[in-house]
């Protein structure tokens, strides 16, 4: 029986406890096959483990921030029979837990073992954590086992996060651990291995989860931790999760051990105390069970946690493999090699049905241009770092990759820059997501520029799907399919239900006269001027010639500026009513992380339209002989806008919240008020690519062919 055991860490802080906890590892009577570290987005704490720490495979979280894309990122690499999960400030009290911990699996039809945890004060037992012997009933709240859990070998529903393994068949049977919950950081949030292990237990009614408290290990208790106000959090903490996690498994099974807690085991320990005469342990008991009941009631109640399950994301190409199945309803990307098919819709543990008939493109190859990836940033380098390993994977053979850094200095994505010679770090101080694009299209040398956002993650077939399209010398600008990274949450399904950033799956040519290629209605009277028709920001790509002539993005418009969006489209449109050609395909696919909390989500969607009529009166303003081709539209706009029964309202389910329409039509009035504040306060920066700093850069932009005497050639 091989062993795995993971052990997932996020801050140099806890270094001395890591490094404890490894050689508590190391000391174990029963010989460890792997010993996996994972980091969770902090490239110098990788890079300082990988340096001194020795007998560990050190990994770079490949999944969103947390410790449940941690532990997945683990499980991607185990190669055990048996995946141990051990937590950072946590070490084996002795050598023998690692044998207790695994002496159970002798009976086959045990699929998960746990052991306890006891706490290693920074002094003495606080009075926030009262206790009638070794263990109190508040423990739970330190990450610690805690009086009512067995004393002895037994059967549990779920195990504890810091001490606990799974054979490694159970992940393939049922998924890894929930993204959507789980501890980031230092948010007191967690159930994610509570909602694993009721899974399980749905998923095959036989497995047996066991808890044996002699495979003890000690968890260090930091001096935060005792407070009155991580009590509160905590507990609240508590419980948003059980809400979450009641929602996906069911509230039978998410709340059967925690009835009997609340009715049984805290009554006594408040009696005791009281008896006692220890008030601030009673008052503790009362808090934090009033804290757990208004975050569960919060979390039941709320918009952002409706009764909307997690949806997986996947994708299956039909020439190269069997289909996948996946623990939840799934939306499944379906390809052919380089053809992008589809998209089909998955019930829970079924297989992909459907395109069967639709014919794949034969696998063309074209030449290989060389191209700049812009990506720019701002105070997300843990993200940036995913974005670009993304970019690199692609493999593209000419391939230069700027960060560009919108809040300088980061310290992190310096870091990134000098991991590869391929990656250039740029910094940008005037903030602006239009700011930056330009900034990295000034620097560019490639002759292709493609531009994507750090939030998103690239398809190891992108940049080839974008470039061959340029093999059409008249093509200007191309974009690309965008999908969700994660629909786990309510607030990234309502985003698609919105309508996403998908713009289908037939390939589209757009032109000054209209649309060809799609098998739908993709042009109407507002042609080109109508909102989300053409593809995004975060997925397109630019002949450089063509980007720099038309001066790139607009800096009044923007994610950064007053106006929020609307950069993208506004260049759209220049580049159409000016003669260009711009392309949208399907086959070049980017996965976007949408914003996972309502609140997010309001703001978002107040910031599109905030964006909406300064667009209009961005473009008209720089060119007043386009006034009455947008005048005469406006009206048609508007009552599309406001239609209830317009496409852009139709994918929208019973459950979409009214608050984000509300917000779009704010978002809409304050538009013509907010673009004013940025044309007094704003930076002042004209239309037009910035000074490059590269010298590569300024030779290309010196020797291009001028964009107008090229389309006059046409």
């Amino acid at each position: 029986m091989r062993i795995t055991v993971v052990i997932c860490a996020y801050t140099e802080r806890r270094w001395p406890d890591l490094v404890a906890a490894v050689e508590s590892v190391a000391a174990q009577t029963v010989p460890v096959d792997q010993v996996l570290l994972v980091i969770d987005h902090n490239p110098s704490l990788a890079a300082r483990a990988a340096a001194e720490i020795g007998g560990v495979s050190v990994l770079a979280n490949e999944n969103r921030r947390g410790l449940s894309g941690a532990r997945n990122t683990a499980l991607a690499h185990a190669t055990g029979d048996i995946v141990v999960f051990l937590d950072d400030d946590a070490s084996a009290a002795s050598p023998d837990w690692l044998d207790l911990l695994l002496a159970p699996y002798s009976d086959p039809s045990v699929a998960a073992v746990g052991g306890a945890a006891t706490p290693l004060w920074p002094d003495e037992r606080p009075a926030t954590l009262p206790a009638g012997s070794e263990r109190g009933e508040l423990d739970w709240v330190v990450g610690c086992t805690y009086t009512g859990q067995p004393v002895q070998l037994a059967e549990v529903r779920n195990l504890m996060g810091c001490n606990m393994s799974f054979r490694r068949t159970v992940f393939a049977a049922v998924g890894g651990f929930t993204e959507d919950m789980g501890r980031v950081g230092t948010v007191p949030v967690g159930c994610e291995e509570t909602e694993l292990c009721i899974r399980l237990r749905q998923h095959d009614p036989s497995a047996r989860i066991v808890f044996e408290p002699r495979a003890l290990v000690r968890h260090r208790v930091s001096p935060d931790r005792l407070s009155w106000s991580y009590l509160r959090r905590r507990s609240w903490g508590e419980g948003i999760s059980k809400a979450a996690v009641s929602r996906l498994v069911g509230a039978g099974d998410a709340l059967s051990t925690e009835r009997a807690y609340t009715t049984r085991i805290i009554p006594a320990a408040f009696f005791r105390e009281l008896l006692r005469l220890h008030v601030a342990g009673a008052l503790a008991l009362v808090v934090s069970v009033l804290f757990a009941a208004a975050g569960y009631a919060r979390g039941k109640l709320t918009r952002a946690n409706r009764e909307l399950g997690p949806v997986s994301v996947g994708e299956w190409d039909r020439s190269a493999e069997d289909p996948p199945r996946f623990p939840y309803p799934a939306r499944v990307l379906v390809r052919d090699r380089l053809t992008v098919l589809g998209e089909v819709t998955v019930a829970a543990g079924a297989e992909p049905d459907g395109l069967w008939d639709r014919p794949a493109t034969e696998d063309e190859r074209f030449a290989t241009p060389s191209v700049t990836v812009v990506v720019p940033s701002a105070g997300r380098p843990e993200l940036a770092a995913r974005c670009v390993r993304s970019l690199l994977a692609t493999g593209y053979p000419q391939l230069e990759i700027i960060v560009v850094d919108n809040r300088p200095e980061v310290p992190a994505l310096r870091r990134l820059a000098a991991s590869d010679d391929r990656i250039r770090y740029v910094p940008e101080p005037v903030r602006g997501l239009s700011n930056a694009r330009n900034r990295g299209a000034a620097e560019a040398s490639g002759e292709i520029i493609a531009f994507t956002d750090d939030d998103a993650v690239v398809d190891r077939l992108w940049l080839d799907r974008l470039v061959a399209e340029f093999a059409d010398p008249a093509v200007d600008c191309v974009t690309g399919l965008v999908l969700p990274y994660a629909l786990e949450t309510p607030a990234q399904q309502w985003f698609e239900q919105w309508g996403g950033f998908g713009k289908g799956f037939r390939r589209t040519r757009f032109d000054a006269r209209g649309a060809s290629g799609s098998d739908d209605i993709r042009t109407g009277p507002l042609y080109p001027f109508a909102a989300g028709l053409f593809g995004s920001g975060n997925s397109m790509a630019w002949r450089a010639m063509s980007y720099r002539e038309l001066g790139g993005c607009d800096p009044l418009l923007g994610a950064g500026s007053s106006t929020k969006s609307g950069e993208d489209l506004e260049l759209f449109i220049r580049l159409l009513r000016t003669g260009g050609v711009l392309v949208y395909t399907p086959h070049a696919v980017v996965r976007h992380e949408h914003r996972r909390g309502l609140d997010d989500l309001i703001g978002q969607m107040r910031g599109y339209g905030t964006g909406l009529l300064p667009l209009f009166a961005v473009y008209v303003g720089r060119r007043p002989t386009e006034l009455l081709a947008v005048a005469r539209r406006m009206p048609g706009g508007i009552r599309h806008f406001l239609s209830d029964d317009s496409t852009r309202k139709r994918g929208r389910g019973e459950d979409f919240p009214p608050e984000l329409s509300k917000a779009e039509l704010r978002g809409v009035i304050i538009g013509p008020f907010a673009l004013l504040r940025g044309l007094v306060t704003a930076p002042r920066r004209r239309l037009g690519l910035p000074e490059p700093l590269a010298t590569a850069a300024v030779r290309a932009a010196e020797e291009r062919v001028p964009l107008k005497l090229l389309r006059g050639s046409r």
